[in-house]
């Protein structure tokens, strides 16, 4: 496989209204930005293997890089807090997928499956998640995918109050949250992706 061209999609969207809140995501919190980059690096991974049309790969990808764009709207004091955060600025901060949406509808993004992908990408398989509380296939297909690998970075990647788990811990954590946190579909493709792949994410981080 290549990873070029859908790369070079994603960057590309740097010249578009959408690009121009990445840029800022960019500037604002500079890992955020990063982990945006790496999710999208996994969505190529992965997005072959997903019962998605061809066609829809593309957007699959880009919507993983815009994910967190809405976390350009949550103030800096709490994105970067070095602590854990109570409760009121973890209330704040679940608003980052609403705010995503709301992002790339005004700036006229009508791709359905990307809005959805940004807007339900924190919900749960088992209902527990944000910001509606919807479970199973009630969530969209793209915003199931991209919980599994924004997770799967998030472990993998240093935090301001934690150390990255190794690959073999972030993949029993997938294990252990199938059917209640991820798609057991979507965490057993994961688990199952060649190993020379998936190096190249690995390798990457």
């Amino acid at each position: 496989m290549t990873i070029s061209q859908s790369y070079a999609e994603v960057i590309s969207m740097q010249h578009t209204g959408a690009g121009s809140w990445m840029k800022y995501l960019m500037y604002k919190s500079p890992a955020t930005y990063r982990h945006c980059v790496r999710v999208a690096l996994l969505a190529e991974i992965v997005v072959p293997y997903l019962p998605i049309d061809e066609k829809e790969h593309a957007a699959f990808i880009r919507g993983c890089f815009l994910h967190d764009v809405g976390k350009t709207k949550v103030p800096n004091d709490i994105l970067h807090k070095k602590e854990r955060l109570n409760d009121w600025e973890w209330s704040v901060l679940r608003k980052h997928p609403v705010y995503g949406e709301e992002i790339l509808r005004n700036q006229s993004f009508y791709d359905e499956n990307i809005l959805q992908l940004v807007r339900f990408h924190h919900e749960r398989y088992d209902g527990a998640g944000y910001p509606e509380g919807r479970k199973g296939e009630q969530i969209p297909l793209f915003a199931r995918a991209c919980s599994v690998i924004d997770a799967l970075d998030s472990m993998l990647s240093m935090r301001p109050y934690k150390k990255p788990l190794t690959a073999s811990e972030a993949y029993r954590e997938l294990e252990r949250h199938r059917n209640t946190q991820f798609d057991a579909v979507i965490v057993d493709l994961v688990l199952e992706l060649p190993e020379h792949e998936i190096g190249i994410y690995l390798n990457g981080i």
